[in-house]
């Protein structure tokens, strides 16, 4: 789980013998047959083709809207202190903040990069092949949008959380200074490319916890159950747009594209403070900036690092040669 709260992430590197097996040149043939099979699936299983989510789901105010150990801040002394209603509003806040980043992810990561490969800016990619597969994994992320955005706004509504207001998320402000790096156009996209990959691959892990938080409020929970099920079927189809992607790029290209794969882990894993003080700030919960000083103190005092078998895993997956693995591992260590 990468939530929006504390995720010191551990180095664990692979011995030799755990390595993943070779990717073989038919497992390209695999790729392109997956997400075949994925878009002949989409009328059936996308769930934007089903019925909508009853919005009028009974709604318990006693109940919490969010996991409360998902909060960076949740063992702070300030916070097990405060009053039980600011604890219970930085609840609300924190299911609102953890939806708008699902919905900074979709619209800002995910839908752009499937533009640049729909309108054939990637040299190598069979855009007309996958074409279709690609515009039903950009329906569903609108889907998503408007799903999170309905449920979000019943929070608001009853939470008095109309006005509050966030700030942009660490994930797609890094994304965007990586991307300022760069002048060349073909490399922001691959930075693009790869930000998607890397946030669709762990994205369902984003949702599970809360997708199975039973004493939740029911309709935060469903919600999140029901975007969890549509991005498994991404998890997948990521992982193979971005072998044919890999596969299809210069040398010089896939060196580039795997250095950007490596970088998006670290951004994920956020606990996304500057967006907590602004919306603690804004509900006035008592001593929210002493807390999350306290909080990035305590994140400047650790090493986050990448998990880096998940890294390894995925280069597997995709293909990636052992001296470009190599590098990009060394580089993250």
């Amino acid at each position: 789980m990468i939530p929006l709260g504390p995720a010191e992430l551990e180095i664990t590197p692979l011995s030799q013998e755990a390595l993943p097996p070779c990717w073989e040149e038919n497992d390209l043939q695999r790729d392109h047959d997956r997400i075949e099979r994925l878009t002949d699936s989409w009328t059936s299983r996308a769930n934007v083709r089903k019925s909508p989510l009853d919005l009028t789901l009974d709604y318990d105010p006693s109940k919490p809207d969010f996991l409360t150990e998902l909060l960076p801040f949740h063992d702070h002394p300030l916070y097990q202190k405060a009053p039980e209603e600011y604890k219970q509003a930085a609840l609300s806040c924190g299911w609102i903040a953890y939806n708008e980043k699902t919905v900074a992810i979709e619209s800002k990561i995910v839908s752009p990069a499937c533009m640049h490969l729909i309108d054939g800016e990637v040299p190598g990619f069979p855009r007309h092949r996958h074409r279709a597969g690609i515009a039903q994994a950009l329906t569903d992320e609108a889907f998503h949008i408007l799903l999170v955005v309905q449920a979000t706004g019943v929070t608001r509504q009853r939470r008095q959380l109309h006005e509050l207001t966030l700030p942009s998320f660490d994930l797609v402000n890094r994304m965007h200074q990586y991307q300022e790096k760069h002048p060349e156009k073909w490399k922001k996209i691959l930075i693009q490319l790869a930000t998607a990959v890397v946030s669709e691959v762990m994205v369902s892990e984003y949702l599970s916890r809360l997708s199975n938080a039973f004493d939740i409020q029911p309709l935060n929970r469903i919600t999140t159950e029901i975007h969890r099920r549509d991005e498994s079927a991404h998890n997948g189809l990521f992982k193979s747009l971005g072998a044919i992607i890999y596969h299809g790029l210069s040398v010089r290209e896939r060196e580039f594209f795997v250095g950007a794969l490596s970088q998006p882990s670290l951004w994920f894993a956020s606990p996304e403070l500057d967006v907590w003080e602004a919306m603690l700030n804004q509900i006035g919960f008592p001593n929210a900036e002493r807390m999350i000083a306290d909080c990035r103190a305590q994140r400047r005092t650790k090493d986050v690092h990448l998990d880096l078998s998940t890294l390894e895993t995925l280069f597997a997956d995709l293909g990636v040669e052992n001296t470009l693995r190599s590098r990009a591992i060394t580089d993250n260590s």
